[in-house]
């Protein structure tokens, strides 16, 4: 899947694993930790792996799906097997599908294959996102809210409209129930993951008013800063249109600094200087998604 996403889901379910039991049906008898698994015997790693049990009983492993991979249950079984492999203990796989890009009559749960007198027969359980009640993701702990921008909406409501519900439903509970710093990371987990759903010039609509978003600079402030304002009141789509002027290049530099200072450390000023360089909004764009995911000043400016 996509890294901005994958980074995104893991940041939501590795502090609190435990909030997810219900959702995903995972074992509440037993204690879980959150697996930081680095499986460098294998060209990728899994997404999220929880262990159950101390001792350690079971491992459930989440694998999320951003779009269509023919090789999906190939790659399930290659986690499992390697999870088995580094901790001697049954392993249940999960895939959860984010949207219905992501979906095909291929995934049914089930691998299957055989050469001569071998035979393989892998099970996987299947989740589709935009299949689930958003009531239970709104209702539950305040991790699985971001999630609730992906669920079944009403069928009677358009789509922008029913989203624009739950994120104010969603920065309602937040408002009541959690500090600001946590807030924010929430919200701008939903608006991220809500990008899997909608195109960007809808996202502006669907989170205008949402008062944590307004709080804080957060990956939401590119968007509603200074130049790019006017343009989101008319609609992203002519936003950022309006965004390649030198203005919003320039927002674009203080957003990367600001943010950038906060996860990565004070630059350089050669850093700095590399920074201001870049007067390509499109490359702008692609380096305020990898910021999420970076780990140094270079990695993010290595961001082609």
């Amino acid at each position: 899947m996509a890294h901005s996403f994958d980074a995104t889901l893991k940041d939501l379910l590795a502090p609190t694993p435990e909030d997810f039991g219900a959702l995903f049906d995972l074992p509440s008898a037993r204690p879980v930790v959150s697996l930081n698994v680095d499986l460098s015997t294998i060209s990728a790693a899994t997404d999220v792996a929880f262990g159950f049990g101390a001792p350690m009983q079971e491992i459930v492993d989440l694998n999320f799906q951003s779009g269509p991979d023919p090789e999906v249950g190939a790659r399930g079984l290659l986690y499992s097997a390697a999870l088995r492999m580094r901790f001697g203990v049954p392993v249940r796989t999960i895939l959860i599908l984010l949207r219905p890009k992501a979906d095909s009559r291929e995934i049914q749960g089930v691998l299957t294959y055989a050469s001569g007198q071998s035979r393989v027969e892998f099970h996987y359980e299947v989740i589709r996102m935009w299949e689930q009640p958003v009531k239970s993701f709104l209702s539950g702990g305040l991790q699985w809210l971001p999630l609730a921008m992906l669920c079944q909406m009403p069928p009677d409501r358009a789509l922008a409209d029913a989203m624009r519900e739950v994120a104010h439903e969603i920065d309602r509970r937040l408002a009541r129930e959690c500090e600001h710093a946590k807030a924010v990371r929430l919200m701008t987990a939903a608006f991220v993951l809500s990008g899997l759903r909608v195109e960007r010039d809808a996202l502006g609509p669907i989170f205008e008013g949402v008062r944590v978003m307004h709080q804080e600079s957060t990956a939401f402030d590119y968007y509603v800063e200074e130049g790019m304002a006017k343009g989101m009141a008319k609609g992203l789509a002519k936003g950022m249109a309006e965004g390649m002027t030198e203005g919003a290049i320039q927002t674009a530099h203080r957003y990367l600094l600001r943010q950038g200072q906060k996860r990565l450390g004070p630059p350089e000023p050669a850093t700095v200087a590399a920074l201001n360089e870049i007067q390509e909004i499109d490359r702008l764009d692609r380096l305020a998604d990898a910021m999420l995911t970076a780990s140094s000043w270079q990695e993010l400016l290595a961001t082609p």
